[in-house]
């Protein structure tokens, strides 16, 4: 708990420093002390004795279905587009994010796991990188049966390409009060489609820049069912049923220079001994072990840690615990492994 603060109120921070992943007398390089045995104090009498039973069970059941609930979070929105853990690699950022990295990516079968060094401030970091952009939607109300004649198609595209024309001249318009010249834009359509009577749509990028045709029609509807069936599967696709256009979409994106990331020359896979600041005792899977302390800034690239550890900075924490460990790359990146 925060000596500063005085507040009562159970705080997964006060589970962490009980469980020994914090150092309270680390937090935030030390500015803010962090009262451990006032934490042990509120979750006894706020969790673990309504419970019967330990301080270090309550406080670990609390770490768990938090990380349960960001892993489901995490699982749900993946599999909701149709994709697989597998096809993406999970950046793990924030002060409190490294903490948290192995309870929710555990089992979910990432292709990769990276933690950046600089982890509290890739947030940032990624706001300065960005590229600007101005997105506009429009609703419309477009009904095609699967064996629609051509003028009916024909007809669809051009409400959809008029859309497309007038959201265009909004987002213009919003980056030339920006500064920004016409001609540095990129414009990417997209539309919202369903098949007909059903309740939800798609929100899907056009594979066509212009909707003049009926090859267009075509390959917009293309376009939906091969969304459509890697969200639901093919055998759920009903082209019987027609096709609903519910809405069109227009991004405009501007590019910025990117940075340039430092490259660090690469060492041996064993730490530096001064790296290691200590030993410090951690609680997991109802018992105590101990994890080797490590200095987040004296790692060096190439350098690998095997859990049980812990790999402290001023603005954040890095838990790795038994069953896992990481290496740093030439970028001072981690990448977080299971190694069962």
């Amino acid at each position: 708990m925060l000596e500063r603060q005085r507040i009562d109120t159970v705080s997964v921070t006060d589970c962490h420093i009980v469980l020994g992943y914090l150092n309270p007398d680390n937090f935030l390089g030390g500015l803010i002390k962090l009262d451990v045995d006032r934490a042990k104090k509120h979750i006894k009498e706020q969790i673990a004795d309504p419970l019967g039973i330990s301080v270090e069970d309550a406080a670990a059941g609390v770490i768990e279905l938090l990380d349960l609930e960001l892993k489901e979070y995490l699982r749900s929105n993946i599999s909701a587009k149709g994709y697989s853990p597998s096809d993406f690699v999970c950046f793990s950022y924030g002060g409190a994010g490294p903490v948290h990295t192995y309870g929710y990516t555990e089992s979910l079968g990432f292709k990769d796991v990276v933690v950046p060094a600089w982890a509290a401030g890739f947030s940032a970091f990624g706001c300065a990188c960005a590229d600007f952009e101005y997105r506009y939607d429009k609703s419309v109300d477009i009904a095609i049966p699967q064996y629609s004649s051509d003028e009916s198609k024909i007809e669809a595209c051009k409400i959809i390409q008029d859309a497309w024309d007038e959201l265009t001249l909004k987002v213009i318009e919003e980056f030339k009060i920006n500064g920004f010249s016409q001609k540095d834009v990129i414009l990417r359509p997209g539309y919202r489609m369903q098949y007909m009577g059903q309740l939800n749509d798609l929100e899907i990028t056009s594979p066509v820049s212009k909707a003049a045709s009926v090859a267009d029609w075509e390959e917009i509807v293309k376009e939906y069912e091969k969304t459509y069936a890697r969200v639901y599967s093919e055998s759920a696709c009903s082209p019987e049923l027609g096709f609903s256009v519910t809405g069109v979409i227009m991004r405009g994106v501007v590019a910025t220079q990117k940075p340039v990331i430092p490259v660090e020359k690469e060492h041996g896979a064993t730490p530096p001994k001064e790296a290691k600041i200590g030993v410090r005792k951690f609680y997991r899977h109802k018992k105590w072990v101990d994890a080797d302390v490590w200095q987040m800034e004296k790692l060096l690239p190439g350098n690998e840690v095997i859990g049980p550890a812990i790999v402290e900075s001023d603005a954040t924490t890095f838990v790795i615990p038994k069953g896992f460990a990481t290496r740093l790359d030439k970028h001072r990146l981690f990448h977080l492994k299971e190694i069962k």
